[in-house]
């Protein structure tokens, strides 16, 4: 049965990056809608739950289900980190958003950056904080702490974008505080991936109350023009993930 648009827990958005109004409905999941806008094409779910209900869903249980995986988590997260130094002559401060356990945060202060997280959840940052001995951790999202404008050399944020409930406050955000020659690494699941079951709701990547977008390259990008943004790298993922790196477009 479809969410009535009228139930206080849910809301109904134009598309965030063209503003249609017009969807084409694919399917329900866990009582929850998923469409896709009739003029861009992106996927989302609409309507959508509150920010309040979206924030229930990371809870201290989620962090403890990641940071079990601490030392693969942290291997993965120091392959990132070097990467990026090396293949873009990266140094100075590196902000990890959506940072969890302060994984990255670490790798990147292994490797010469200062670095910084933020976080909506508070016992990730405190393992961040208390097992890895990371200071610079902010509980709360972008826009709420206010960072200098033009202060990141990097900003990385995986699978963080698909969660966010307002791309386009993110997104501008992003490109306040980002340098004029700084980079964005960006991760997050790519429903144009050849490895994306044809039966598209049998995809483990659709979580009803968690991910609110599913992006394409073609749908990310128009976004992040939108934001004057653009993808400067795309990197092949064999699982179905977008990775792209990110820079100002003006």
């Amino acid at each position: 049965m479809p969410i009535s648009y009228k139930n206080p827990e849910f809301e109904l958005i134009p598309c965030p990056i063209c503003g249609g109004h017009e969807f084409s409905h694919l399917f329900h999941k866990e009582k929850e809608s998923f469409v896709r806008c009739v003029q861009c094409h992106l996927t989302l779910i609409n309507p959508r739950p509150s920010f309040d209900q979206i924030a229930k869903t990371y809870d201290s249980v989620y962090s403890e289900n990641y940071t079990k995986k601490a030392e693969k988590k942290r291997k993965r997260a120091l392959r990132r980190v070097k990467r990026l130094k090396s293949r873009y002559s990266l140094r100075g401060n590196w902000l990890d958003v959506g940072c969890s356990a302060g994984f990255v945060v670490e790798a990147a202060q292994n490797q010469g950056f200062t670095g910084y997280g933020i976080d909506i959840e508070a016992g990730g940052l405190a393992y961040g904080e208390n097992i890895l001995g990371l200071s610079n951790l902010i509980e709360g999202t972008l826009g709420e702490y206010q960072y200098p404008s033009r202060f990141f050399d990097v900003i990385s944020a995986y699978d963080v974008i698909e969660h966010v409930p307002d791309l386009n406050l993110f997104l501008t955000e992003i490109k306040r505080i980002l340098k004029p020659h700084g980079i964005v690494d960006i991760g997050t699941p790519d429903i144009d991936h050849w490895r994306v079951p044809k039966n598209l709701p049998t995809w483990n990547e659709f979580k009803p109350s968690e991910h609110l977008y599913y992006f394409s390259k073609d749908t990310l990008g128009k976004l992040l023009e939108k934001n004057n943004l653009k993808i400067v790298k795309q990197r092949f993922s064999l699982k179905p993930g977008l990775k792209v790196v990110i820079s100002h477009a003006i």
